[in-house]
């Protein structure tokens, strides 16, 4: 009895010590998800050109400086990262808000040019109140931080990406607190036959994106659903159970849409088969 009794006690303790050891590799064990996605109208000077997205970081950490993540990206060697929002958290109650992504940024040492687009923790920090009006010169102060770091913050704005004589370009729509979307009154129409990015944190307008002419859309947001299960997909965002956007790539006609599951967790520290993630995109043509 009592050589029972502690076999069930050492096979219970060695089940509990495993499920300690998963969920913390599930929060802090880096993935990079790599894709290639192939575009008629890409100009040959782009061919092989790689994108790297970072999402959600919501403060996290990944070493100190976040060093495990930098040597990740470094890796890659990107010739452009995309950020789709959320890298700090909306709270006036966390102490040096943004500072870890400050840090981050500055142990990349400029070596990458960045293009950042908004989510609703970055919005909604610097709103007295939804929808209402912003805190006088705190987003422009932390926007102006960016900025010297070599950070293009693209807020409902289009720049361009050149390789030698050729060019894409690059939309940034920046997180609405209303919801509504209004994206050609925001950016304009899409030039035909260039190729056109999108970054926008919200997945959830897909049709709209590719009614718009986005051939390629960015956006993270899901936090991959937070639970990922076989053939059934994410469990549950900020949107809802079942999100149908829960990460990956996603198609509709001629738009693209990678979804990043992020890096980070908000409120809650949760994630199950779904580990923290680092997108790097190739770009190809299929002419």
């Amino acid at each position: 009895m009592v050589k029972r009794r502690r076999k069930k006690l050492v096979i219970s303790l060695a089940i509990l010590i495993f499920l300690v050891v998963y969920y913390f590799l599930q929060l802090n064990w880096i993935s990079v998800s790599k894709e290639t996605v192939l575009l008629e109208d890409l100009p040959e000077e782009f061919g092989g050109f790689k994108v790297v997205q970072l999402s959600d970081l919501h403060n996290k950490e990944f070493g100190e400086g976040n060093k495990r993540l930098v040597n990740k990206i470094n890796k890659i060697k990107p010739d452009i990262i995309v950020i789709t929002g959320d890298m700090l958290n909306n709270s006036q109650d966390i102490p040096n808000n943004g500072e870890v992504l400050i840090e981050l940024l500055e142990n990349l040492n400029y070596n990458y040019p960045t293009y950042y687009v908004t989510g609703e923790h970055e919005e909604g920090l610097y709103y007295e109140d939804r929808n209402k009006y912003q805190k006088e010169g705190t987003k422009e102060a932390y926007e102006e931080r960016l900025s010297d770091l070599g950070v293009t913050v693209l807020n409902d704005e289009k720049t361009t990406i050149t390789e030698q004589d050729a060019k894409i370009n690059l939309y940034g729509l920046k997180e609405h607190l209303s919801g509504e979307i209004q994206i050609e009154e925001r950016l304009g129409e899409t030039s035909e036959n260039e190729v056109n990015i999108l970054l926008s944190h919200r997945p959830f307008y897909f049709d709209e994106y590719a009614d718009w002419g986005a051939n390629i859309v960015f956006s993270g947001d899901t936090h991959g659903g937070m639970i990922l299960l076989p053939f059934i997909g994410g469990i549950v965002s900020t949107e809802g159970f079942f999100p149908e956007y829960d990460g990956g790539l996603f198609r509709k006609v001629n738009s693209i849409m990678v979804v990043s599951r992020g890096l980070g967790n908000n409120p809650v520290p949760l994630r199950i088969n779904n580990r923290p993630e680092v997108i790097e995109i190739t770009l190809k043509s299929n002419k």
